[in-house]
């Protein structure tokens, strides 16, 4: 019985140090800090002012994320989960839309860091949300008519109507 009179003090005073401990470790860690940061680099934005002369009616939209484009088509939530994590964190450099902001074509503007096999995933599953991705090289940017002729489909001049065939003259000798 004497033990257990100076055990139960001695656990409530372990007890609430841990608690004291415990708390004041949750109270250290220190907040979160962020910093704002460009949402292009000098050479994206430079490219960004060629996109926008290239194709004034048109909406010029940087650093999109591919999620806000594509979704996983998959039934099983344990697959369609992982098809999402795939394009969780990536981005688009520009999405060229028309003025009823429908997609016109993705645009990727490439650089040292691009390696071409991922590329090809991307542009493989941009393909399969009904996405057509145009890229350019960042060293050799090309001009405004250029990158216009690139990026929009060739307007194709309507074809005549095929005249018709003459009528067949009765009185003709065959």
């Amino acid at each position: 019985m004497n033990i257990a009179i100076f055990v139960l003090p001695v656990l409530l005073v372990l007890l609430l140090l841990m608690r004291l401990v415990l708390g004041q470790a949750r109270k250290r860690r220190p907040e979160a800090a962020y910093k704002p940061r460009p949402i292009m680099t000098e050479n994206e934005l430079e490219f960004f002012g060629r996109l926008v002369a290239a194709l004034p009616e048109h909406y010029i939209f940087p650093q999109v994320a591919m999620s806000a484009l594509i979704e996983s088509a998959n039934t099983d939530r344990k697959q369609a989960f992982g098809d999402r994590q795939r394009i969780a964190q990536q981005r688009i450099d520009y999405v060229v839309c028309n003025k009823r902001c429908e997609v016109v074509a993705v645009v990727e503007l490439d650089d040292r860091t691009h390696a071409k096999v991922k590329d090809q995933v991307r542009d493989g599953r941009l393909a399969q949300g009904g996405y057509r991705t145009v890229r350019f090289q960042s060293r050799q940017k090309p001009p405004a008519a250029e990158i216009r002729a690139a990026i929009l489909p060739p307007v194709s001049a309507p074809t005549p109507a095929a005249a018709p065939a003459p009528a067949a003259d009765p009185l003709a000798i065959s």
